[in-house]
């Protein structure tokens, strides 16, 4: 069963499609977001207690949720990036907005990309942090990790970092065929908690939901030059986190 619920947003509607199931096209009017009404509304709500202004989102789609985060808290600046060439009717909504300078998206530019990533923060970013990172890319755990790598140092102290989808392989909904031979995400959700309960400041706390995980960061210094390894900040005795 599909969902129909569509939010407008000036001269488009959202739908949220609510199964694994192939969508229908997207369109300039319509366009299509791979979240169910309880997800976004969840989503939302953590974004809602930091009330972003500056935010990178990882994984464009169609540009459905990066409309969607610029209209619902009138973000000041939106870094987007995508591994696919183009996404044309986000593109199309910049442009007939004058959003260009408010939503920065850039193409072409695979998650695991640090130097790519860097280069385009260093050039698009309106300050040194920003408040709000999603990650809703790829979901395999090599490519993630390297993603939380390179951006949780652009991450203000006390800001949120979600990564989306990090249960899928658990997922009574998941189907046990898709994706059998890949590595779960799951060791990378353990490293992260050793991390954070090191208790250093690099990640004060971290919330679980069965759709993403939330990293809420801490006050501690992190290199932006590329320098900063998770495997750095914990200690394991013996845990282990491999995929």
């Amino acid at each position: 069963m599909t969902t129909t619920t569509k939010i407008p947003i000036r001269d488009v509607e959202l739908c949220l499609w609510e199964t694994l199931g192939d969508r229908p096209a997207s369109s300039d009017q319509l366009i299509y977001l791979h979240k169910d009404r309880a997800f976004l509304r969840r989503l939302e709500a953590v974004a809602a207690r930091i009330q972003p202004k500056q935010m990178i989102e990882i994984g464009i789609l169609d540009g459905g949720s990066t409309i969607y985060w610029q209209d619902r808290f009138q973000l000041q600046r939106l870094i987007a990036f995508d591994i696919e060439p183009d996404a044309p009717h986000l593109r199309r909504y910049l442009e007939r907005h004058n959003l260009q300078g408010i939503v920065r998206a850039n193409y072409a530019v695979a998650q695991d990309d640090g130097p790519a990533l860097r280069a385009a923060i260093a050039k698009q970013a309106a300050g040194p942090f920003v408040d709000f990172i999603v990650d809703d890319a790829s979901h395999q755990h090599a490519q993630t990790r390297t993603t939380v790598e390179v951006l949780l140092p652009f991450l203000r102290p006390g800001g949120a970092y979600v990564i989306e989808d990090w249960a899928w392989g658990h997922h009574a909904s998941w189907p046990s065929d898709l994706w059998a031979d890949r590595p779960l995400m799951s060791p990378l959700l353990s490293e992260l908690t050793l991390i954070c309960g090191r208790g250093s400041g690099v990640i004060d706390r971290i919330e679980i939901d069965p759709n993403f995980a939330v990293l809420w960061r801490g006050e501690a210094f992190l290199p932006q030059n590329g320098e900063f390894r998770l495997a750095d900040h914990y200690v394991a005795r013996g845990f282990s986190v491999a995929p």
